[in-house]
């Protein structure tokens, strides 16, 4: 556990830090005139989404090697990151919110990591996955709404890897454990991700058609 809380505020302080360096960033750009004031929050924006996805693939590797969990920590990465593009789901408000979950996430995958894995419970959690995938996907976010052509392609490819996803672990359950563990608990979190996701664009949602009903 003591790893745990000093990956968790080592991670924290990285958070800080790609913030300022964004904002130093940015801030340079506007005074050698290449952006204009009204672009400063979305260049930092930006250059915070970048450097910290270099940071999260650094950070899923920390985890991996020191918590021995490597096989775990690169197929949650892996298949995290390919499929949510595709299904959507929940997104944070703020950059220190997202972070924040992306850490309870990589920390929820180290604790469950160690839990039985019975062929009834893979089968149910994958069952979950793919009627969320099915009935949700893909999640919109009401900063990126998706036309209807891509609304169609998503949901087609979200079915696609979910069911690859499914087979992949149910063979990997009678040779290779660790494998259909590591793709079980990834499923679940895009599940449950999604079912957030599409409970807040709904309320967003009914936010702004109340603003302009006002």
């Amino acid at each position: 556990m003591k790893y745990y809380f000093l990956l968790a505020m080592i991670y924290l302080e990285v958070i800080i830090m790609i913030n300022r360096i964004s904002k130093m960033i940015a801030i340079s750009l506007f005074r050698m005139k290449v952006i204009d004031e009204n672009e400063l929050e979305i260049y930092i924006y930006g250059y915070e989404v970048l450097i910290s996805s270099i940071v999260d693939s650094l950070i899923v590797l920390i985890f991996g090697v020191v918590f021995h969990k490597m096989i775990l920590m690169l197929i949650f990465f892996t298949m995290f990151i390919s499929i949510r593009i595709y299904t959507g789901g929940y997104h944070a408000d703020t950059f220190m919110m997202c972070k924040t979950v992306f850490i309870l996430i990589c920390s929820f995958l180290i604790l469950a990591s160690k839990m039985e894995v019975y062929l009834i419970l893979m089968l149910f959690i994958m069952m979950f996955y793919n009627i969320s995938v099915f009935i949700l996907a893909p999640v919109e976010n009401v900063n990126k709404l998706l036309t209807l052509n891509e609304k169609i392609k998503y949901r087609r490819i979200s079915i696609i890897l979910s069911v690859f996803w499914t087979i992949i672990a149910v063979i990997t359950y009678f040779n290779f454990i660790e494998i259909c563990r590591s793709i079980m608990l990834t499923a679940f979190i895009i599940a449950f991700l999604m079912i957030v996701g599409e409970k807040k664009y709904r309320k967003e949602v009914a936010h702004y058609e109340k603003q302009e009903d006002c």
